[in-house]
């Protein structure tokens, strides 16, 4: 097995933290996209899900360096919104 090396960033002395933190909510965000863009494909015909996955997407899309936790999470609950409608209505088809 082959392990890639990993780059560690030296720290800027009083950003560090923060550089970090807008790195990882990017990531986060990111994921939220991609979740959405799938479950976006198994929302048509359910307009309910579909504008909770909408919603996610603006949220998503709109972080910035000066976005938080708080953004990300209020996206992610739109998308678990969504993701329980499509539950719901799949159940109730079969």
């Amino acid at each position: 097995m082959t392990t890639l090396p990993h780059h560690i960033s030296a720290p800027h002395p009083g950003t560090g933290h923060l550089e970090t933190q807008a790195g990882d909510i990017y990531v986060l965000a990111t994921r939220v996209v991609h979740r959405a863009e799938t479950l976006l494909a198994a929302a048509d015909g359910f307009p309910e899900a579909a504008a909770h996955i909408e919603i996610a997407f603006a949220i998503a899309l709109s972080v910035t360096s000066d976005g938080t936790w708080a953004d990300v999470r209020s996206a992610r609950e739109h998308l678990d919104m969504a993701q329980e409608q499509l539950e719901v209505s799949a159940y109730w088809l079969r």
